[in-house]
This record gives structure tokens, C-alpha cells and sequence, in this order.
């Protein structure tokens, strides 16, 4: 029989974990509600991996099932803001989700809502319903809907969801808009210089192999390595195939993700971006789930996955037990190394005053502007730094290439002008 993992919260709040041997998710959900525990997250166990899979297949089986329960953040802010609409003119909620499900254009969300107004329909609570898609709703979705159910705020509460998920799209977006710039630049580049490696030196190197000129050290360099690349090209892909399917497969492991994290952190120029997206990102839901009266401990516990990095999502979890052990959120934040210094102080003003959540937002709101005036930068410095690169790279190709030419040049007009 299988087994799911699952994160369920008690009554009082509380945060728990564990297994559950169980025929279906469903089977899992009911003895969760038996024993007064309210489902946030459950998902098959690694124990449930099919028999006579290695860690490769294991892998891909994995990836390609997270492929289809996934849904686009874009989508699930646009599905938000409809529900908190929605509701929020007295309309019910199966009414509502059925409404928008017909009119969704992304057709994979469109057929969950149906799953999840069934369910509700049935008489789940929506927050329930929703935690049994975690491709399309993370958990801090689920604690805020949860906390709306509760405290009978709602309409409310989804309207701040809505609002918090349009916040972190535009910014999910202008962030990749940058990130993405240089990857195609970079993949235009290998482009260019494979092609000239592959066709355009080879037919020089004939061309000076025919005359039997002198090259310079530069073209030997050039044609060497074109000669290589075209005697082992097949192998040449492999290794290229190989080292992005490694490459994959270590962002799925704990110590490959925390390494690949590091090593963006450190990055120069964009080091600096990766950081601060993922800690506006922490501040603002921080902000939002203590701002809806979500305990601070299972705020903590659910945030980290959404920061988008290992590295801060280690620094939270550090927080969180040291929170847990008694210590204040500021003083556990600055012991953690991870965050700056004003989100530290920051924090701690909103413990002194008792006004966390307006510190949080605020600070969120300062990150988030700074992150767009140095995306900005960032976005006016590499397209003229791409463009002299890639110039540069060609230049530099071509002058190897036609040093010999000039020789050869000068030879042939020695040799007429001899008596």
C-alpha cells in the first residue's frame, strides 16, 4: 500500500508532520479530519517509487509528474482575484469557482477548480479543497484561505491573496526578464562561435593546407580546436547532453539545489538581484500571513519553499527553531547570517510596537523598489556589454583567420615581383 507525507496544522494552530500508509490521498485527507488535524500539503512518499527504478528513471518520473500538476503562477493570480471578486459581491463559492473554471483560459487550472468545487460541494472547506493541488496552490495560499475560513474574513483575505500574488508575478517577471536577456545572448554566442568551428574555419584551414603557409600561433590555436571539435562532435554532444541532464538532476537533490543556489548568490552582477528577489519575496508573505493572523511558527514553516532559494530557505528554517526555542524573530533572523541588516531592524521594531506586519510590508515595499532600479540597471548595462562581447568574439575569430591571408597576400606579390 502506498504512503504520503503529509503537513497538517490542529486546531490550536500547531504545526505537524508525518507519514500516512493509506489506499488514496483521499483515505489520507479523511484520517487527518478524523483526528482534528487540517491538511496543508500531502504528497506520495518516496517509499511509493515504482519497483526496478533506478535514481535516473526515479528522477524523471518525478520531473515529468511535476510538469503536469503544475500550474502557472500567472494563472492562479488571475483565478485569485476573479474568487476574491467574486466572493466579495456575495456570490458562493461553488458558484463562483464553477463560473470561473468555464471562463479560465488556461485550461489545466480550469480543470482543478472543477475538482476543487466538487469538493466543496460535497462539503469540504475550500482551503482543504485547494491543498489537494499543491502544483497549483503552495501552502502559504492554503494557510491564508484557511485563516479567512476561521476568523470568517474571506472575502478579505482572498482580496490580499490576489493582491500578493499580482505583487510577486510582476516581480517573478521582471526578475526572468533579466535573467533571460543574457541566456539568449549567451546561446546566440555558442551558436556563432560553433558555426564558425564547424564550416567556416574548416575551409580555411583547407585552404592554408593547400598553400602550405606559415600560421600564426592564434590560427594554430583556432584551427586545432576546430579540428578537434569536428573529429569528436558526436561525443562533443553527448558531453554537452550529459552535462545539462547532471546539471537537472542536481537541482532535484537537496545538496545540488543548495549548491546551485549558492553559486547564484555569488554570481557577479546578478548575485546581488538573486538575493534581494528572495528576500522581498520572504518579506512580503512574512508581511501578509502575520497581517491575516497566521501563528508566527507555521508562517515561518511554510514560507521558505516560496523564496525560491535553498540558501534563504535554510536561514528560515534556522529562524523558525530558534523562534521555537523561545528566541525573537529579530534576534533569531540576525544569528542566521542570511538576511540584511534593515530587515533585521526592521523586524524588531515591529516586535517592540507590536506592528509586524506594516514593518514587513514596508520593508517588502523598499526591497521590491530596489530590486527594480537594479534590474533596470542591470538590463541598460548588458545589452551594449552582450553586444561588444559578441563582437569582440568574432573580431577576434575573423583577424585569426585572415592573418595568414595578408601573408599569403604578400608572398604571391614577392614572388611576381621577382626577376
Amino acid at each position: 500500500m502506498p504512503s504520503y507525507f503529509y503537513r497538517a496544522r490542529d486546531q490550536r494552530g500547531d504545526a505537524h508532520e508525518g507519514v500516512q500508509v493509506a489506499a488514496s490521498e483521499d483515505e489520507v485527507v479523511r484520517a487527518l479530519e478524523r483526528a482534528q488535524l487540517f491538511p496543508i500539503f500531502i504528497e506520495s512518499h518516496a517509499a511509493e517509487r515504482p519497483a526496478g527504478l533506478g535514481g535516473a528513471a526515479t528522477w524523471w518520473a518525478q520531473l515529468v509528474q511535476r510538469q503536469k500538476s503544475h500550474v502557472k503562477p500567472v494563472s492562479v493570480a488571475l483565478f485569485m482575484r476573479q474568487l476574491a471578486t467574486m466572493t466579495g459581491a456575495g456570490l458562493p463559492v461553488v458558484r463562483s469557482l464553477n463560473s470561473i473554471s468555464r471562463d479560465l483560459p488556461d485550461h489545466k487550472l480550469a480543470r482543478i477548480l472543477v475538482r476543487v468545487a466538487e469538493s466543496v460541494q460535497r462539503g469540504e472547506a475550500l482551503s482543504t479543497a485547494l491543498a489537494r493541488h499543491p502544483g497549483a496552490f503552495d501552502d502559504v495560499i492554503v494557510s491564508l484561505v484557511h485563516t479567512g475560513e476561521v476568523s470568517g474574513t474571506l472575502d478579505r483575505i482572498l482580496d490580499q491573496t490576489a493582491s500578493y500574488l499580482e505583487r510577486a508575478e510582476a516581480l517573478r517577471l521582471k526578475v526572468r526578464g533579466a535573467m533571460l536577456y543574457p541566456v539568449v545572448v549567451s546561446v546566440i554566442m555558442v551558436g556563432v562561435l560553433a558555426g564558425m568551428l564547424l564550416g567556416v574555419v574548416p575551409m580555411f584551414a583547407e585552404i592554408y593546407q593547400r598553400f602550405r603557409v606559415s600560421l600564426p600561433w592564434p590560427t594554430r590555436a583556432l584551427v586545432a580546436t576546430s579540428t578537434v571539435l569536428v573529429q569528436h562532435l558526436p561525443m562533443a554532444l553527448l558531453a554537452g547532453v550529459a552535462g545539462f541532464g547532471l546539471a537537472g538532476y542536481a537541482g532535484t537533490t537537496a545538496a545540488g539545489r543548495r549548491w546551485l543556489d549558492r553559486l547564484r548568490i555569488r554570481m557577479p552582477l546578478f548575485g546581488s538581484v538573486v538575493r534581494l528577489y528572495a528576500i522581498s519575496r520572504f518579506s512580503r508573505a512574512l508581511g501578509i500571513m502575520t497581517a491575516s493572523g497566521t501563528q508566527i511558527l507555521h508562517a515561518l514553516k511554510v514560507i521558505g519553499p516560496i523564496t525560491g532559494n535553498k540558501v534563504v530557505e535554510q536561514g528560515v528554517d534556522q529562524v523558525r527553531a530558534q523562534v521555537e526555542g523561545g528566541s525573537s524573530l529579530a534576534r533569531a533572523m540576525e544569528g542566521s547570517g542570511v538576511f540584511p541588516d534593515m530587515l533585521v531592524q526592521m523586524t524588531g521594531t515591529g516586535e517592540e510596537t507590536g506592528e509586524l506586519d506594516a514593518m514587513l510590508a514596508r520593508t517588502a515595499d523598499f526591497y521590491e523598489q530596489r530590486l527594480a532600479a537594479k534590474v533596470d540597471g542591470l538590463s541598460s548595462l548588458i545589452e551594449p556589454l552582450t553586444v561588444i562581447l559578441l563582437g569582440a568574439m568574432v573580431a577576434v575569430m575573423l583577424l585569426a583567420l585572415y592573418f595568414p591571408i595578408f601573408s599569403l597576400g604578400q608572398a604571391m606579390r614577392s614572388g611576381l615581383g621577382a626577376p
